[in-house]
């Protein structure tokens, strides 16, 4: 079936699923997520594809979550949302390994699906960060589980509680991203890396993926009801609504 916030290819043993909403910048909105989720699934139980690329275009990843659709969303109407939480369960215990070729903008959402991926490559001009706090609330995908697990308690907090951005240098010196390539050969290198993965024993590569998540499992369960919590404060609406109308929040802390 056809998709409208995602492309989808197959290349021999590698699937490509390409985020396409480029006059939001790739924002992460509830229905790129529930593609997402389904394209993925649908490659994970193709037996012929054997890696799965995600990637952005030259200029942004994923710029954020689309925070709008926030706003319809009150009095924890979105905590109901079985089909979120079931779509990130969907990215994350796909089999088959996930590599993230991402360049620009990395922000919100495009950061929580990265730390959703097993391999990043990142492009020399990439930009990492959680502006949520900005807004009042947290990463609505268990970013915050996965960031502390990816880079330690110290450098979470000071990205998760400033909402700063930090460069694709910082994000390698922390272990955010596998590696820096030069933005024009970040596809070429991605390729490479998929057809090299693709080519080892499927079995010993879903076993090694297998492996390496258990011993990382983080409490994101328990993260998901604190994030949707957040969205139900006065400062959450004020930052959203702030947000949808282009002016400054007035954050009154309740």
């Amino acid at each position: 079936m056809g998709f409208e916030t995602i492309s989808v290819e197959s290349n021999q043993a590698v699937g490509a699923i390409t985020l396409n909403r480029p006059a939001s910048m790739n924002a992460v909105c509830c229905a790129m997520l529930y593609e997402l989720a389904e394209a993925v699934r649908n490659f994970d139980a193709e037996e012929s594809v054997r890696v799965i690329v995600l990637k952005g275009n030259d200029e942004f990843f994923a710029a954020g979550t689309d925070m709008t659709e926030f706003v319809s969303w009150q009095n924890g109407a979105l905590m109901k949302d079985a089909m979120y939480s079931q779509a990130v369960q969907t990215i994350c215990e796909c089999r088959k390994p996930i590599i993230a070729a991402v360049g620009g903008y990395v922000f919100g959402g495009g950061l929580e699906l990265v730390l959703m991926s097993d391999i990043v490559i990142a492009a020399d001009n990439a930009r990492f960060g959680f502006p949520e706090i900005t807004l009042g609330v947290l990463p609505q995908m268990g970013g915050v589980s996965r960031l502390t697990q990816r880079i330690g308690r110290a450098k979470a907090m000071d990205i998760l509680l400033t909402g700063r951005h930090i460069s694709a240098q910082e994000a390698l010196e922390c272990g955010l991203v596998s590696r820096i390539v030069d933005r024009m050969d970040l596809m070429n290198e991605t390729a490479e890396t998929a057809q090299r993965i693709a080519s080892m024993p499927a079995v010993g590569v879903a076993l090694v993926k297998k492996a390496v998540l258990q011993a990382c499992e983080c409490a994101s369960k328990s993260e998901e009801t604190i994030a949707r919590l957040s969205l139900m404060s006065a400062d959450a609406r004020e930052g959203i609504n702030a947000l949808k109308e282009n002016r400054a929040p007035k954050f009154i802390h309740k």
